[in-house]
C-alpha cells in the first residue's frame, strides 16, 4: 500500500514490523502464552497510536499546504494535542473543523462503510484495554480480540488512512481535494 507522505510510510513499516513479530510469536510455554495475550493487546494500542499520529500529521500538513502562518500552526498544534481518541466520528469532526472538508462525502469512493466499522473496532478494543472500569471482574479479561481479528480490522484502518493521506490543498480551486497515492 502506497502513501503520499513518506512519514506515514515509515511509521506504517515500523508498525508492520511489530505486528509481524506478534504474529510469529509462539506460545510454547506458560509464560509465552501470557506474552501472546499481551501482544494481542499491544497491537491494538499501537494501531491506534499510528492512526492518531497519521491523522494529526495529515491535518497539520494540509494546513501547511494551504499556506497557514506559523502562529496559526502553533495554535493548531495545541488543538491537535487534544485529539486522542481516533474513532471515525472524531476524525471526521477534526477534519471538518480544522480543514472545512467533510470526508463523509467521499464514502464509497475513498473508503467503505466496513472500513469505518473496522477502524472503530480497533479503537474500541484499545479503549477496553487501556481504561479500567469499576468492575474488577473485567480487569483481567478486557481483550476479546486476537491477531486474526486484528488482520481484518487493520485492513479497514489502512484504507481510511490511505484515503486521508490523499487530502491535498488545491491552490487553483482554493479547496481540498483527494489525490490518493498510486
Amino acid at each position: 500500500m502506497n502513501f503520499n507522505s513518506p512519514e506515514i510510510t515509515t511509521f506504517k513499516s515500523n508498525l508492520d514490523g511489530s505486528i509481524n513479530a506478534a504474529i510469529h510469536h509462539r506460545p510454547n510455554s506458560h509464560a509465552a502464552i501470557k506474552v501472546q495475550s499481551l501482544l494481542d493487546i499491544i497491537v491494538y494500542v499501537m494501531a491506534c497510536r499510528f492512526l492518531e499520529a497519521t491523522v494529526k500529521h495529515i491535518v497539520y500538513n494540509c494546513m501547511l499546504m494551504r499556506g497557514t502562518n506559523q502562529a496559526d500552526l502553533d495554535t493548531l498544534s495545541s488543538r491537535l494535542k487534544r485529539f486522542n481518541n481516533p474513532e471515525f466520528s472524531n476524525i471526521k469532526d477534526l477534519i471538518l473543523n480544522e480543514l472545512g472538508y467533510d470526508i463523509t462525502n467521499d464514502l464509497n469512493t475513498g473508503y467503505q462503510s466496513r472500513d469505518i466499522s473496522f477502524l472503530n473496532e480497533i479503537c474500541k478494543n484499545r479503549h477496553r484495554n487501556v481504561h479500567a472500569n469499576e468492575d474488577s471482574r473485567d480487569w483481567y479479561n478486557a481483550n476479546r480480540k486476537t491477531m486474526e481479528n486484528f488482520d481484518q480490522e487493520y485492513a479497514g484502518l489502512l484504507n481510511i488512512v490511505r484515503y486521508l493521506d490523499g487530502l491535498v490543498f488545491d491552490t487553483v480551486s482554493n479547496s481540498y481535494v483527494v489525490q490518493m497515492a498510486v
